[in-house]
């Protein structure tokens, strides 16, 4: 199970509503409080070597899928998607992307602070 904190998931989705019709890529590493927004490709993936066990965070436009779609990384790669369904409430929806399918990974939201 993949654990998010709940203030990181409302951060994230709040820059969903705010980038609504524009790509959004980010890394989010383990434990963090937010994700850290990239420019570009090549960010990205900068960052992600600085962080091997950061997940990569992207929203349902075109360009972003479209840049996630190309990106080598191992199969062992944890993908968070902001997702938007038919009634138009977002969410995150994680995912280990192998060769040719998807893996759905279960969310858990943690709040607060652990004991």
């Amino acid at each position: 199970m993949l654990t998010i904190k709940r203030t990181c998931t409302n951060k994230i989705i709040t820059r969903a509503l705010q980038l609504e019709n524009q790509p959004f890529i980010a890394i989010l590493c383990a434990d963090a409080d937010d994700c850290k927004p990239c420019e570009n490709e090549n960010q990205l993936l900068e960052l992600r070597e600085k962080n091997p066990g950061a997940m990569i965070v992207y929203n349902q436009h075109a360009d972003a899928i479209k840049l996630i779609n190309k990106l080598r990384v191992p199969a062992t790669q944890v993908f968070i998607e902001i997702r938007q369904d038919t009634r138009g409430v977002l969410g995150l929806q994680a995912v280990h992307r192998g060769n040719s399918s998807q893996e759905p990974l279960e969310l858990n939201y943690q709040s607060g602070s652990p004991e």
